[in-house]
């Protein structure tokens, strides 16, 4: 019949088709490999700009802490109000970041600084020892909401670049 003596038609051998297989193997290993080294890049790359601010986090943790102890008045509020205007340009850096926080923080405990030449204002009872304590409790809750706002940020930077 005609089918006996015509050629065969072969198939793939095996050993092509092994090599096939390995080298799409490799191909997809190699891709993945890639992606990943673009990856920690762009990581290393985040961290890096993102390292100052981050350190200077740390910057206003440790004025608050200083503050903590104080009585705080106008004049005690330097390092702070320095500090305040580098987190609003990491904010405009980074406004995806919740920056915006530690500065609406900052906001609120320089209000509640206590007056000017405030000992004077009360030994001439011009202002209550009631009204301070609560300028003194105010000012301790809103130390404590600028560290966890700090925080916030520095863990949500952790996030991005760990």
């Amino acid at each position: 019949m005609l089918g006996t003596n015509a050629p065969r038609a072969e198939g793939f051998s095996s050993t092509w088709t092994w090599a096939a297989a390995l080298s799409l193997a490799g191909l997809l290993v190699g891709l993945c490999f890639s992606v990943e080294q673009v990856r920690r890049s762009r990581k290393a790359k985040e961290a890096a700009r993102l390292r100052p601010d981050y350190d200077m986090l740390d910057e206003v943790v440790v004025a608050a802490g200083k503050l903590e102890g104080l009585a705080a008045e106008k004049a005690d509020l330097a390092p702070l109000k320095e500090l305040r205007s580098r987190v609003k340009q990491a904010e405009r850096r980074s406004p995806d970041l919740p920056f915006g926080e530690v500065v609406a923080r900052i906001d609120v405990y320089q209000k509640t600084v206590l007056p000017d030449c405030f000992r004077r204002k009360l030994s001439g009872k011009r202002i209550t020892l009631d009204e301070l304590l609560e300028l003194s409790r105010q000012q301790g809750a809103t130390l404590t909401e600028i560290r966890g706002a700090c925080n916030t940020v520095q863990q949500e930077i952790d996030r991005r670049t760990g």
